[in-house]
């Protein structure tokens, strides 16, 4: 039996933590290794052998291309990049105007539904000498040559001369050279798979070029910026397209396919815990919210035991690594551990199918995902709400004995009020839809301590997310946990989630009309909080005189993000201006509210669907958290 043709896709990384496709077919490689300070896990290094791996700064990709000419043996040689790869798939997928079909992740049902499997790759492959991705355009339609010429960091003048290489050495290719410059169209990015013998004859003209531009243009690349001096790449770039377009038109056997982009190539994080016996700790947060996140952390930094260490770990989806460098200089100390987990790719399947209202966040949900997010190292978590300042030791907190309930919180006052009148709907929501047995044990989510080892036990993740999806929560994912958690709840004292007094109006006239054994615990925490919480709309960094505002600004102040948060603050870019409580209230409790309850009395479903459809419009005035 003949044996298979060898085929070698190379993908090529300048970036560490990079998640490649499984598949045997698939060579990842490291870029400029040789300039590099480590080499990476799992990765080819261009460094070995016959390289030019040092001329990275100018040759970009194309020193894994020319480590592959000539330190490898294969039948076909394939080249992508680690955030674009093609797809080996008959399945068509719309495009920009570049040619990129652009995708989220690159997770493992993407990559199987791109037929990232040996045989289906194999399929697309073994009956061509040439694959070559679909052409693009640039955006304002230019020309190649024109778009070379006008773009900041290229110079005509490289391009010149490497026309005036190709009429004197390849003259053979001028005609398409100059065809191919002048056209609108192009194949971009220095992908393609090739057979053997092409691929060696187009190393050996492409080589022979850059390496003479280079002798020619040396006192000129000397003067070039960091961009501009990338030329070697750029240049092959257009020398890439021509060749292929010069091998199309003389009858070589080529297939077309689609190149993907991928927002998010990230390596799925699992993140072991960074102390034994250490107080772990879990925040959301995405970029926006960084400066008032840094106010929680400097909180957290100055309360907790000089005895103990501290486990810190931010879920989210975009924290930029500016951002996470700074936060983590700020808080910086051998006790206190600070890392960020990147949870776009788990989130990715239910973004889009979860309800938001008001001024809550998807960061909201990511709790939902602890259970698979940490290892089974991680025995117990404590989760907070980004938008909280802590005044006692966490360690205190993270001490309560969980044995046999699913997570410790606080009972929520407010809801309470709400649901002994304030709001009207809020009793037969809670009683009949959300099927709360003990409405007065309805805990704040905001400050949740989770028995990871009992909640994997009882839940599996999809199924938790299935259940968020199911309904228009009125409260997302705090309802969800309510609803999943009852009976084993470990009801923890309320001073370690107050909620602030929101526009003055939460403390007395929703919290107040609780049972006056639940205000009076709301009103007791608030004389010795140890976990303040800015649940609503209004922060102090939107109004800096709230209620307990000056337990944020006392640690907002000692962050390296005060100075935006003032900035913010005065242009009053964060939001635009709420209209005023009661405007809302006037029409929603004297006009909606009882209309509502007549037309639809008696009949508790018909008048949820209603309150669910009026929600995603207009948030009920009095919904804080």
């Amino acid at each position: 039996m003949q044996a298979a043709p060898v085929i070698k896709l190379f993908v090529s990384s300048h970036e560490k933590d990079v998640a490649f496709p499984d598949c045997p077919l698939i060579e990842p490689i490291q870029v400029g290794a040789a300039l590099a300070t480590e080499h990476f896990p799992g990765m080819i290094g261009d460094d070995t052998g016959d390289n030019i791996s040092e001329l990275n700064r100018s040759f970009c990709e194309l020193t894994a291309q020319y480590w592959a000419w000539k330190n490898c043996d294969a039948d076909y040689y394939g080249f992508m990049h680690y955030r674009r790869y093609f797809l080996f798939t008959d399945e068509r997928f719309d495009t920009n105007h570049f040619a990129d079909v652009a995708f989220t992740t690159n997770d493992e049902a993407m990559l199987a539904r791109m037929g990232y499997d040996e045989a289906t790759i194999r399929e697309h492959v073994e009956p061509y000498d040439l694959i070559v991705p679909e052409r693009g355009s640039f955006v304002d339609g230019s020309s190649i040559r024109a778009q070379y010429e006008h773009s900041w960091q290229h110079h005509i003048e490289d391009l010149e001369c490497v026309l005036d290489i190709i009429a004197e050495r390849h003259g053979e290719f001028l005609d398409v050279a100059r065809r191919y410059l002048a056209g609108t169209e192009g194949y971009f990015c220095n992908m393609f798979i090739m057979r053997r013998e092409i691929f060696n004859d187009y190393c050996a003209w492409l080589f022979d070029i850059l390496f003479e531009h280079e002798r020619r243009r040396a006192d000129a690349l000397a003067d070039y910026d960091v961009q501009s001096y990338r030329v070697s790449g750029y240049l092959a770039e257009r020398l890439c397209g021509i060749y292929l377009t010069w091998l199309i038109e003389h009858d070589v056997r080529y297939t077309t396919l689609q190149r993907a982009l991928f927002e998010d190539v990230s390596t799925p994080a699992r993140l072991e815990p960074a102390f034994d016996n250490g107080v772990a700790i879990v925040l959301s947060s995405d970029d926006f919210y960084v400066p008032y996140l840094s106010a929680l952390l400097q909180s957290i930094a100055e309360t907790r035991s000089p005895e103990r260490c501290y486990d810190v770990i931010v879920m989210t989806e975009n924290i930029s690594r500016e951002h996470q460098e700074l936060l983590c200089r700020q808080v910086a100390d051998e006790r206190l551990s600070l890392r960020f987990l990147n949870v776009r790719r788990p989130m990715r399947e239910y973004h889009d199918k979860l309800s938001l209202n008001g001024h809550f966040r998807i960061e909201t949900y990511f709790r939902l995902l602890l259970g698979d997010l940490l290892p089974s190292s991680y025995h117990k978590i404590l989760y907070l709400d980004s938008d909280m300042v802590v005044c006692h030791d966490l360690g205190e907190l993270y001490d309560e004995d969980l044995e046999g309930y699913l997570v410790g919180a606080c009972r929520d006052a407010d809801t309470a009020g709400l649901y002994m009148g304030v709001r009207e709907d809020k009793k037969a929501y809670m009683d009949d839809v959300l099927k709360i047995e003990k409405p007065f044990d309805y805990f704040q989510a905001g400050t949740v301590l989770f028995n990871l080892d009992l909640w994997r036990t009882n839940f599996d993740t999809h199924e938790v997310f299935a259940f968020a999806q199911s309904y228009d929560w009125q409260l997302l994912d705090q309802d969800v946990l309510n609803y999943l958690c009852q009976g084993k709840v470990k009801l923890l004292d309320m001073s370690w989630n107050v909620l602030y007094d929101w526009r003055g109006v939460r403390k007395d006239q929703i919290c107040g009309r609780a049972p006056r054994w639940l205000f009076a615990q709301y009103l007791e925490a608030r004389k010795h909080p140890y976990v303040v919480h800015f649940a609503g709309p209004d922060k102090p960094w939107y109004n800096p005189t709230c209620d307990f505002a000056e337990v944020f600004w006392a640690a907002s102040r000692k962050t390296p993000f005060y100075e935006q948060i003032l900035c913010d603050l005065t242009r009053d870019k964060a939001r635009p201006k709420p209209l005023s409580l009661s405007v809302k209230e006037t029409i929603y409790h004297g006009i909606l509210a009882p209309t509502v309850e007549r037309v639809y009395d008696g009949d508790t479903k018909r008048k949820e669907k209603f309150w669910a459809a009026y929600r995603k419009v207009h948030p009920a005035p009095n919904i804080l958290d």
